[in-house]
């Protein structure tokens, strides 16, 4: 960004923001000038070595300031008011709040789920105790700017010993040409939760670029079940940072699914910070065309007894990419702690690549930690063997990728699985 760009846009942004709460504006004002403070990520950092960062760049930062985060309504909630499959339903509007559709049970539970602007305003106190804790404006250049810039998402509270039965589904369909949106989750004790983020383009139009934060505390004995899921038009650049914090015997289960997008980048991590704490992770990336992916795991280990498992399956055909680096860090508070990480990576034809780089940073001895990647073509002998038992080869293909990715669909609620089955039968017969 030029200079001329960065001094008009400051006075704009005082005008935009300066009404917000004291605490608010001031986490604003630093992210805004760490973000213009600091340089693009150099290409050689590992975490920028196959994707550029230019992909992620605002054009006009100042356009989008007096811009709304809208969707068509009509499109997010077509289907959902009367699904039985969830117990609340919360969607963006055109004003930077949120649509909020939640049985009445929830309601009287104490949970909140509100748009994330009204709840700076309504229950501040309890906001800006986490906002920006996990993913703060010091994270990174597009982090910061995101957390300066920030108009649309949601706030999910969860009392401590209310368990929510049913899935609670967050509708993101941006409209506008550049979407910063981000969501904060805080789950008490003994709580239980599931969450699915769905990340969808409209039927026409959409952004072309998405920055999104996702900072979620799960506490201690809590049970979070989180799933991303990213199927956002073939137009559309995408940068999106999740954090979890899981406490003292909490249990995590998380879940990403890239399926659309151009250039995609995601960074998940679960940081393990009590006694008895256990994460699972998964993700499913199918890649076509010229699509770009760009993942990263984190397992951060900084207190002992605890459990990690990591699993990530990427499927590749024409001349797609991905980049993946999945790194498990044990620090030497962290004894008697077990981490695995595997990414398997399957290629339908030559002109499609997979990078896998699995990293280990353990700073004590009394851990248990491994790891695995491979990337390969599918087994000819797989497709010789089905065909000889009268498939055709597309068939063979589609058997043989199905039961590689199964596994993984099986991890998502029941009614995503065949939303995720769907995607993957589209790509194998997209030309």
């Amino acid at each position: 960004m030029s200079n001329i760009a960065i001094a008009g846009t400051k006075s704009g942004y005082r005008k935009r923001f300066s009404s917000e709460p004291e605490w608010f504006y001031s986490l604003r004002k630093n992210s805004w000038e760490y973000h213009n403070d600091s340089p693009l990520p150099d290409r050689v950092s590992h975490l920028w070595r196959y994707t550029s960062p230019e992909s992620f760049l605002i054009d006009n930062p100042s356009a989008l300031m007096d811009a709304s985060s809208t969707i068509y309504v009509g499109e997010a909630t077509n289907g959902m008011k009367n699904n039985t499959s969830h117990s609340a339903l919360a969607f963006s509007k055109g004003d930077d709040s949120a649509g909020v559709m939640m049985s009445q049970e929830l309601a009287d539970s104490g949970v909140i789920l509100r748009g994330l602007n009204a709840a700076v305003s309504d229950y501040g106190d309890s906001v800006e105790q986490y906002l920006g804790k996990l993913v703060g404006y010091n994270f990174g250049k597009f982090e910061s700017l995101n957390l300066a810039l920030w108009q649309g998402g949601f706030y999910l509270f969860v009392p401590d010993n209310t368990v929510i039965e049913k899935p609670i589904y967050l509708d993101r369909r941006p409209a506008n040409d550049t979407a910063v949106t981000r969501l904060l989750v805080v789950l008490g004790r003994n709580s239980e939760a599931t969450v699915i983020d769905d990340y969808a383009s409209r039927k026409s139009g959409g952004a072309r670029l998405l920055n999104g934060a996702v900072e979620i505390f799960a506490g201690e004995s809590s049970r979070l079940r989180y799933v991303g899921l990213q199927r956002l038009g073939k137009n559309t650049n995408s940068f999106i940072t999740q954090r979890v914090q899981a406490e003292k015997q909490a249990n995590v289960y998380s879940v990403f699914g890239s399926f659309g997008g151009a250039v995609s980048k995601l960074d998940a991590g679960t940081i393990l910070t009590g006694s008895g704490t256990e994460s699972r992770m998964y993700g499913f990336a199918f890649g076509d065309s010229n699509q770009h992916f760009d993942h990263h795991t984190l397992h951060h280990h900084t207190a002992g007894n605890t459990n990690s498992n990591l699993d990530v399956k990427v499927v590749l055909k024409d001349n797609a990419l991905s980049a993946y680096t999945g790194l498990i860090r044990i620090e030497e508070t962290a004894e008697n702690s077990e981490a695995y990480q595997e990414n398997r990576n399957l290629l339908l034809n030559r002109g499609a690549r997979a990078e896998s780089i699995p990293e280990l940073e353990i700073l004590t001895d009394q851990v248990s930690c491994s790891h695995g990647a491979t990337v390969g073509p599918i087994d000819p002998e797989m497709i010789f063997y089905l065909t000889s038992r009268g498939f055709s080869r597309d068939d063979a293909i589609r058997t043989v990728v199905t039961g590689f990715v199964e596994p993984t669909l099986k991890q998502v609620p029941e009614n995503l699985q065949e939303i995720m089955r769907n995607a993957v039968t589209d790509k194998l017969e997209e030309r």
